[in-house]
């Protein structure tokens, strides 16, 4: 049944509890990366190759590689900490425009860049949590190595 009202309690209701699957969080989460509206954000325009399909083909080959990984899991873990993915919303957020990362709950998935100076592309998604999404921000692989190196060095001395 189609809901003439946007605001309609039964519509914000079946939304939000959509928004709190897998399916509904990563699929928005997709979406985000492909909206046209990424140069007015700041965002980053994804590759040509990458489309709703090939992302959701990297998230099932995420699931498949972090199960054979760790057997015991569902494969649904975040590829930096290597801890569960939750897929939970706040109400009332449709149609507000994007209000922050704020209150966020940090083991929530999210798809980060593991080169930020790269695209989306195939070879540069990682799928994880938001808590080390946050945590890496910006920082790219010469940067981690560097770190690595003087931590290397400083238990050395």
């Amino acid at each position: 049944m189609a809901y003439k009202d946007p605001n309609d309690a039964r519509r914000v209701q079946k939304d939000f509890e959509y928004m709190n699957t897998e399916r509904g969080y990563v699929g928005r989460a997709i979406g985000g990366k492909l909206k046209p509206s990424y140069k007015t954000y700041g965002g980053h325009k994804p590759h040509e190759s990458m489309d709703k399909k090939e992302f959701w083909r990297l998230y099932m080959n995420h699931i498949i590689n972090m199960k054979y990984k760790f057997p015991e899991s569902d494969g649904r873990l975040c590829r930096y900490c290597e801890k569960p993915f939750t897929f939970k919303t706040r109400m009332g957020t449709r149609g507000k425009g994007y209000n922050g990362r704020k209150g966020q709950n940090p083991t929530n998935f999210s798809i980060d860049r593991y080169d930020p100076r790269l695209t989306y592309m195939a070879s540069n998604v990682v799928f994880c949590c938001v808590s080390c999404n946050d945590k890496k921000k910006n920082s790219t692989p010469d940067d981690w190595r560097n770190f690595l190196r003087v931590g290397r060095e400083f238990i050395n001395d």
